[in-house]
C-alpha cells in the first residue's frame, strides 16, 4: 500500500508541478538572454516542451477519470501553466498575424484607440 501511495503522490506530482516547471524556465532571466547560446536555449526549449506535454497528458489522464475535485483542480492548474509556458516560448508575441492584431498583444483592445473603426 505504501508503494501505490508513492506512485499516486508522483502522479500527483507531475501534474501539478509540470506546467509552473516549465514556465518558470520560460521566465529564468539567467537562460532567456538575448546572448544566450544556442545550446542553451535549445536545451531550454526541449526541456520546456518535456515538461509541458508529460504535464498534459497526465493532466488530461486525471480529467478524464472519475477523481475528486481538487485532483481536478491540480490538473487545471498544471495544464494552464503548462499552456502559457508553451505560448510564452514559441509565441513571444502572441498568436495570430503579424501586424499585431492577435491573441496575446496589447494592442488587442477591443476599446481604445485601436478598437476604434
Amino acid at each position: 500500500m505504501q508503494s501505490l501511495a508513492v506512485l499516486v503522490a508522483m502522479i500527483l506530482a507531475v501534474a501539478l508541478l509540470s506546467g509552473p516547471i516549465a514556465l518558470f524556465l520560460t521566465w529564468l532571466p539567467v537562460i532567456n538572454r538575448e546572448r544566450t547560446n544556442r545550446v542553451v536555449a535549445l536545451i531550454r526549449r526541449v526541456l520546456v516542451t518535456f515538461f509541458a506535454l508529460i504535464g498534459s497528458f497526465v493532466s488530461f489522464n486525471l480529467f478524464i477519470r472519475n477523481v475528486g475535485i481538487s485532483v481536478t483542480l491540480m490538473a487545471i492548474v498544471g495544464s494552464v501553466t503548462a499552456f502559457f509556458a508553451v505560448k510564452r516560448e514559441y509565441f513571444p508575441d502572441g498568436f495570430g498575424s503579424g501586424n499585431g492584431k492577435g491573441f496575446g498583444r496589447w494592442s488587442d483592445r477591443r476599446n481604445g484607440p485601436d478598437g476604434q473603426r
